[in-house]
């Protein structure tokens, strides 16, 4: 009781000090509602990432939830050129996690898959039919003595240039040259999903799905063996969540959902499926700029209406494939796997186009007001769910936040953008008034 007579204290008397407050993991979806007692008597929480943040004293860390990392030389660019230093390697074909990053090896998962796949050897179903009927087989999957079985396997079927790769054999270590000051944590891009036409990753999650024959090359699928995830999200989401490596950091990201024609209503529900999915890529520099049409990766528009319902949706920014644009900057109080993670769970990070010197040097709820710092001076735009409600200059701006005649909020959140003269763009994450 004393406790409580103590928060309730600490919350009086204006929005002054709210903090990211732990219960607020779920609120605002499926009807979970967790009030704040504030001004005035009226009932509502501020849902802020940023709270308690010490600015003077964090790192920044340039990071990407999903960045493909397929060699020593595509590693040496993510870190040499585009600057990462946190990197959740996400590749796929199979969605496996490189991790530890420094025992990979070159053919690694045609040699010996140390995971499960779908199987269903009734080549009369077809389509997505086939694997919804399927069961999942556990690991680890010997490919070798599968394919060239000589009762079961069907090596002889094959073109006469892949039987000569037969069989697979281990190589070297994909990443001889892993730098002191990287940390690659467990990733994976997942797809084929047998309910939608999602992509998702996995950030700190050891969850892996599929197979090397994404193509059907060596007819593993011809043979029962499903390729991609082969389940429902809703199952591979279930598994992503259930192998995090830190049970409080980490977790699912819906990528590029206008490039992957996700509806509104489709990314509401892997929303609220559990408070570890964590949002959507807003930016994905690959849909970007590959595709013909630079609207496909961009999901800003997107990422408004859902903040719009008042849900946690958290905004990610990053390469894909390419290394142009596209990062996610972590707000961490030391280098570390764990906090780099954690920052990803609790939406302590901003988002950037282009990860040059441009920052945010503080963003705080005080009294009535939004008051945000930048290392530099930049164009300012303040967003809310009504729209832009302030454009200003500067490296310093305050918005007077809405509210009604009872001291409430008249605005469910709001989200600051910041350009500068050179066009580098970040984007920070929504703070959220819950009523």
């Amino acid at each position: 009781m004393k406790a409580r007579r103590a928060f309730l204290k600490s919350m009086l008397g204006g929005i002054g000090g709210a903090a990211t407050l732990p219960y607020l993991a779920n609120a605002g979806r499926a009807g979970v509602f967790t009030p704040g007692p504030l001004t005035n008597g009226a009932l509502f929480s501020v849902d802020n990432p940023y709270a308690g943040i010490q600015w003077n004293k964090i790192e920044y860390v340039p990071s990407a939830t999903h960045v493909h990392v397929e060699n020593q030389s595509k590693l040496d660019k993510v870190y040499n050129h585009f600057g990462l230093r946190h990197i959740p390697i996400s590749n796929y074909y199979p969605a496996a996690p490189y991790y530890p990053a420094k025992e990979m090896r070159e053919n690694q998962f045609r040699a010996k898959q140390n995971f499960g796949v779908v199987y269903n050897p009734d080549s009369t179903r077809k389509g997505k039919e086939r694997w919804t009927s399927g069961k999942y087989i556990e690991g680890p999957l010997d490919w070798n003595a599968i394919i060239m079985d000589k009762r079961t396997g069907w090596l002889n079927d094959l073109p006469k240039d892949l039987q000569e790769k037969l069989p697979f054999k281990e190589g070297d270590y994909l990443y001889k040259n892993i730098p002191s000051d990287v940390i690659i944590s467990p990733n994976a891009e997942h797809s084929n999903f047998t309910n939608s036409s999602l992509h998702a990753c996995a950030v700190g999650s050891l969850y892996a799905s599929g197979n090397f024959d994404v193509r059907n090359y060596y007819k593993t699928a011809d043979h029962g063996y499903a390729g991609g995830t082969s389940v429902a999200w809703q199952v591979a989401f279930k598994g992503m969540i259930e192998k995090l490596l830190f049970k409080d950091a980490g977790g699912v990201t819906v990528n590029h959902p206008t490039w992957s024609s996700l509806s509104f209503e489709e990314v509401i529900k892997m929303l609220d499926f559990d408070a570890r999915v964590l949002g959507i890529e807003v930016y994905n520099d690959t849909c970007a700029t590959n595709y013909g049409e630079p609207g496909r990766g961009w999901a800003l528009k997107l990422w408004d209406e859902v903040l719009n319902t008042n849900r946690k949706c958290f905004g990610f920014f990053v390469p894909d494939h390419t290394l142009g644009r596209g990062r996610n900057i972590l707000l961490v109080p030391k280098f570390s796997e764990y906090d780099c993670l954690r920052a990803y769970r609790t939406g302590t990070f901003f988002g950037a186009l282009n990860g040059s010197s441009l920052r945010f040097t503080n963003i705080e709820i005080s009294k009535s007001e939004l008051k945000v710092g930048l290392n530099k001076r930049s164009s300012i735009r303040i967003v809310t769910n009504n729209g832009e409600a302030q454009k200003t200059s500067g490296d310093q701006a305050v918005f007077t936040i809405p509210v009604d005649a009872n001291g409430v909020p008249a605005i469910s959140y709001v989200r600051v953008e910041a350009i500068d003269e050179y066009s580098e763009q970040i984007f920070s994450q929504a703070i959220r008034f819950l009523k």
